[in-house]
């Protein structure tokens, strides 16, 4: 996958230029407008599963952690796209339907409503589209689809990410089903 475009030399020595010099919102405007909005905020998250993979264990074993009082609360900036991707596979770990799971993530969209407008103002200034305020339908199906294909299901991504049987079985005791 190209990451910054055509004149990617041009754009990455820049991005770093506006990154060093202090000028963040400039830098970000690059990555936004050149890597983020061409992949969507489902595709960024299927970049992140495959990606982040450790980053996502790490998430996924506090979960299990006997260090870690329960309830416990998962953020972040806006609720829908990290914090939907590890509640998504910790439900998915828990055997919960799909298409359940999808009609929980798509219950946050009532929630962003209040500050809609000021992360939107935010999303548009660093070259995002204000779509990616809002909950995308399909993200959940999405989701499952690219563990399915690429990874042959959910428990491949997992093993793969270094999250085995034993987690999984950790995490089902934990938050007790």
């Amino acid at each position: 996958m190209e990451i910054i475009g055509r004149s990617g030399v041009y754009k990455w020595q820049k991005l770093i230029f506006f990154y060093i010099l202090g000028f963040r919102v400039r830098a970000i405007r690059i990555m936004g407008q050149e890597v983020m909005q061409p992949l969507g905020l489902v595709g960024l998250s299927l970049v992140t599963l495959d990606e982040s993979g450790p980053e996502i264990a790490e998430a996924l074993q506090i979960l299990t952690s006997r260090q870690t009082p329960n309830p416990t609360l998962v953020h972040c900036t806006q609720g829908k796209d990290r914090t939907g991707m590890i509640v998504a596979l910790a439900l998915l770990i828990l055997r919960v339907p799909t298409d359940a799971i999808a009609h929980d993530y798509l219950l946050s969209q009532p929630g962003l409503e209040p500050e809609r407008e000021a992360r939107v103002a935010e999303m548009v200034q660093i070259g995002l589209t204000p779509a990616w305020g809002d909950c995308p339908a399909e993200m959940i199906q999405r989701v499952r689809g690219h563990l399915d294909v690429r990874y042959g299901g959910v428990e491949g991504y997992l093993d793969s990410i270094g999250f085995g049987d034993e987690d999984r079985v950790r995490l089902i005791e934990t938050l007790g089903v």
